[in-house]
């Protein structure tokens, strides 16, 4: 497991974990950046899978869930390989930002091009030596900038396979989202290979987000047969899923007084929050548009009408 050379993807032989950096070109003073990886290959052959983390540089909850997750793994009670990538944005991360340091967002440019912007060298250099031989695919986020996110999973619940990979990871919320031209979920799944977005807590954070995520990604590795041994805690739920999900706005500019919690089940007309001036008087409630759950809300209290204050998922319908 010891850290060996720099400059080459030093891939594990069977039942044996290797961590270590590849190099992706260079920073500003002509050094070679190095992105971290972890891969573990069972002693026996079997599928292979990736989980990233950190597409976004401050969206860290994934990169804790994925030291967890190497942790509790044996390869050599494991079939098949999985790569692990803590830290998949690092000009990123190392600026504390979800933006590379041109201002793009990095979960719009795959699969990449090699050359092309800077952005789009990383993603195409990041599907390239990690992503496009997965035969399914984890991407760990969490919520932007001043906002907080229950536990759930987003995927093109059109596809058959991400059905049954949002299936085994039995999330608490699961919404059909087939995300955005060039992310890495939509791109995937167009190439044949599932990957659905985990996202739970907020950003610049390592969060205890209790055993939710770590159960679910040991209910995926066991099903698709890369662990048995390793056993998650709990049962699968039954998993629902929601067609849609929209933000409540605010109406009003002064200070944001949240009352409901994401996760909560919500009634059209429910009171969700309010806001107040910054002399104290009451403005107005936020309402729940519709029956639904809350899936996130914002966490800064001053606001703008317009500012965006509770994330409500809707039309819930079981996953076939």
């Amino acid at each position: 497991m010891s850290i060996s050379s720099f400059y080459e993807l030093s891939r594990a032989r069977p039942g044996e974990t290797v961590r270590n950096f590849l190099t992706f070109d260079e920073d500003y003073f002509g050094f070679p950046l190095r992105v971290p990886y972890i891969h573990l290959r069972g002693s026996e052959e079997g599928v292979r899978g990736f989980i990233i983390a950190a597409v976004h540089g401050d969206e860290l909850n994934g990169t804790g869930l994925i030291f967890e997750i190497a942790e509790r793994l044996n390869p050599q009670e494991m079939k098949g390989e999985l790569i692990l990538l803590p830290i998949a944005n690092v000009p990123a991360f190392f600026f504390q930002s979800r933006y590379l340091p041109d201002r793009r967002d990095l979960n719009r440019l795959f699969p990449g091009d090699g050359h092309g912007s800077e952005g789009s060298r990383l993603a195409y250099w990041l599907w390239e030596n990690f992503l496009q031989d997965a035969d399914f695919g984890l991407d760990l986020h969490a919520a932007s900038y001043n906002r907080w996110n229950y536990p759930h999973v987003r995927g093109n619940m059109r596809s058959h396979k991400v059905r049954e990979l949002a299936r085994a990871f039995g999330a608490p919320i699961t919404i059909h989202s087939q995300g955005v031209k060039g992310s890495l979920r939509r791109e995937a799944t167009k190439r044949g290979m599932p990957v659905i977005l985990f996202e739970a807590g907020q950003a610049n954070r390592l969060e205890d987000l209790g055993e939710v995520g770590i159960s679910g990604i040991l209910r995926v590795l066991t099903h698709y047969g890369l662990i048995s041994s390793v056993k998650p805690s709990g049962e699968s739920p039954k998993i629902t899923y929601f067609k849609h999900s929209s933000w409540l706005r605010a109406p009003r500019g002064g200070l944001f007084f949240p009352k409901a919690k994401p996760g909560e089940r919500v009634k059209e007309g429910d009171i969700l929050g309010e806001i107040r001036s910054v002399l104290g008087e009451h403005l107005c409630y936020i309402r729940a548009d519709k029956d639904g759950q809350i899936l996130g809300y914002n966490l800064h209290p001053q606001v703008i009408p317009g500012r965006a204050l509770y994330h409500i998922c809707y039309d819930e319908t079981e996953l076939e």
